[in-house]
């Protein structure tokens, strides 16, 4: 009798069901349109209440740590049902679905309500991979000192690649290998000699020669790093499928030229109405390109001939232009001077900001066939700089500037660029063509900002967790006094940079005194304030303080909650039960097998007593007491990532608070 209600139980309870969540719409992985799946479908998830606490948990389920921040509508619209809403985190549940919300499917939102998030941290200190046409893989570049430079393969290990990795949210994983796969590097070399243990954070804190350009190393030493383990290597070539239909690009190179489709044996042109970049995407890869643009045909024009196809409009995910919707065959009402021109690429071009005192500001340089070249603005708007910021994982904001960067690595690549700003890369965007032109000085580059209003950054350090404050406003970086300015305050900020809901305040004479403006003084946070500039303060660049009085915030910490009186704190109970689950579940079957065990006992005890009523002993035994076990403190909540070895984070000079 029991077992069966043992397993009625559990047939009852049943077993938690998992849930999946994914980034989509963006170029970079680790920012986009919050999906989860539930049931079997794709859904996403409705703004409200949603902070970055519950995007740090996002992107901890993702493998990319606890950082992470909440960016609004950035990736537009999804699809499909509203799996949630009203989500509120901590930050420290290792699930989304173990955060308060109102029920999966229940919500009154629609699409225009859906959640973007992004994991790239916002630092000082960044590195990437790039020339692999992956991020995952690549030559390894890092930002120091306004410039994106190489590091030289001097002492570098495999452990000095797990750190790069983890460092970049791909988790504990990585090797040094081959440079010559990506290409080497131009310009500046950072780094020489780095000898990491493998239990640093990020490149910074490992042993190296210092941040200079003056090494005895050449760029045939450029180190690259593959971040793929056996699990999530993949095989390219799978992806290019043969196609049906020939096609060709002629008048210019294999993969520039006018496009034209063979069709009963004869080759004809395709007209432009409504070609677009998802029909670039499907021509290339039939091939076997990655990707490519539509272009001016002026250069490869024809006066007759067949025009084949008409109102080509694809989805992008067709294997053959033929099977995209579009007129019958040789039905038009087009001339050669409408025929489609197409410019295809092998690998991903990358782009990076250089010259800035942020990585999300600076003159912008495209990297193509393993050169860094710069750009003329010359019809750069305000749509290609919103390409250029999304595809540097920093969504779909940022606006052009004048170049006040400094020159550019020496000939120009791309002239006379148009974008609408809906591409996935810079690449797709209408341009005069890749090598072409010339920019008639440096004040005519394009140079990017993607800072946005209030955004705010740690300098003067070599660790991208801490520094001095400053805050960007009205296009200008200033500072912060530390009047008033108090440990939620640093948290805010630290949660606004992706770095968690952790960190405390100091002064900023270890890091350097600014020598701008002072923008902000008296800030009072009360901790849920998603920016500092929503703090109270007062007004923008009225205080009372000089430079020496400025703040810096460090952003180390315990994330795991903890009591104040001499119990513990009941919520980190909750998250221990949340946690491990079975534990919970056999409580529950304990609890109950209790409940149907006491009335047998207290009938069987009743029973006892009456015999002994009616036959009362000679001696009575002396009652033990039971011992009284206080309960113990459960174990505070350990988290997945990171691993054990970056449990303890350093402590320097700079872990103490002035």
């Amino acid at each position: 009798m029991l077992h069966r209600f043992v397993l009625l139980l559990l047939l009852t309870v049943g077993v938690a069901q998992s849930v999946t969540v994914r980034l989509v719409g963006g170029t970079d992985l680790r920012a986009g349109r919050l999906e989860v799946h539930y049931n079997g479908v794709w859904g996403t998830v409705c703004n409200d209440y949603f902070s970055n606490a519950a995007a740090q948990v996002v992107c901890h389920m993702l493998g990319y740590g606890h950082t992470g921040r909440y960016i609004g509508y950035f990736y537009g619209n999804g699809s499909g049902p509203v799996w949630l809403d009203n989500v509120q985190c901590r930050g420290t549940e290792t699930s989304i679905d173990d955060c308060p919300h109102t029920g999966w499917g229940r919500n009154e939102c629609g699409h225009n309500e859906d959640v973007s998030v992004s994991c790239v941290p916002d630092s000082t200190e960044a590195v990437a991979l790039v020339g692999g046409g992956n991020p995952r893989a690549g030559r390894l570049e890092v930002f120091h000192g306004t410039q994106w430079g190489t590091v030289c393969n001097d002492g570098f290990t495999d452990e000095a690649a797990r750190v790069i990795c983890y460092s970049l949210g791909f988790g504990y994983v990585g090797r040094k290998v081959d440079v010559d796969l990506y290409g080497v590097g131009d310009g500046l070399i950072w780094l020489n000699n780095v000898v990491c243990h493998g239990t640093e954070l990020y490149i910074g804190e490992c042993s190296l020669d210092g941040w200079r350009d003056d090494h005895n190393c050449s760029h045939h030493q450029d180190v690259a790093v593959s971040c793929f383990d056996d699990s999530t290597a993949t095989n390219e070539s799978d992806s290019i499928t043969s196609a049906v239909t020939p096609v060709r690009l002629v008048g210019g190179s294999n993969s520039t030229g006018r496009l034209e489709v063979l069709h009963d044996g004869v080759w004809g042109t395709v007209c432009d109405d409504s070609f677009t970049n998802k029909a670039v995407r499907v021509v290339c890869k039939m091939l076997g390109f990655e990707s490519g643009s539509e272009i001016d045909n002026r250069n490869f024009r024809i006066d007759n001939g067949s025009i084949w196809l008409d109102n080509v409009q694809c989805r992008g995910t067709e294997t053959d232009i033929a099977a995209c919707s579009h007129n019958v065959w040789g039905v038009h009402n087009c001339r050669h001077n409408e025929d489609v021109a197409i410019f295809c690429y092998f690998s991903k071009i990358d782009v990076r900001l250089n010259g800035g005192r942020d990585p999300r500001e600076g003159r912008l340089e495209v990297k193509y066939n393993g050169t860094w070249r710069s750009v003329c603005r010359d019809g750069f708007n305000d749509a290609v700089a919103r390409d250029v910021c999304s595809m540097l994982g920093f969504g779909h904001v940022g606006r052009p500037s004048r170049n006040h960067y400094g020159p550019g690595p020496g000939s120009f690549w791309l002239q006379s660029i148009q974008c609408n700003g809906t591409e996935q890369s810079i690449a797709e965007c209408a341009h005069s063509g890749l090598g072409l032109g010339s920019c008639s000085s440096d004040k005519e580059l394009a140079a990017v900002s993607c800072l946005i209003d209030d955004a705010v950054g740690l300098f003067g350090s070599r660790h991208p967790r801490k520094g001095r404050l400053e805050i960007y406003h009205n296009g200008h970086w200033g500072t912060v006094c530390r009047d008033y300015f108090n440990t939620a305050a640093a948290k805010v900020v630290c949660d606004s940079l992706g770095f968690g809901y952790a960190g405390w305040w100091k002064s900023a004479i270890n890091y350097g005194l600014g020598t701008s403006m002072i923008w902000l003084d008296n800030v009072q946070c009360d901790g849920t304030e998603r920016n500092i500039s929503k703090c109270s303060h007062r007004e923008w660049g009225e205080h009372n303080c000089g430079h020496s009085r400025d703040v810096a915030v460090v952003c180390y910490g315990n994330r795991s909650y903890t009591s104040t009186g001499g119990g513990y704190d009941g919520r980190i109970f909750d998250i221990y039960f949340g946690t491990f689950y079975p534990v919970g579940l056999l409580i529950i079957m304990g609890t109950i097998l209790l409940c149907l065990i006491k009335p047998w006992k207290k009938c069987r005890c009743r029973r006892a007593a009456e015999s002994r009523a009616d036959n009362p002993p000679d001696v009575v035994p002396d009652i033990i007491p039971l011992e009284v076990v206080a309960p113990a403190t459960p174990p505070s909540h350990r988290q997945v990532q990171p691993p054990f070895r970056y449990e303890s984070l350093p402590h320097d000079q700079d872990s103490q608070r002035y």
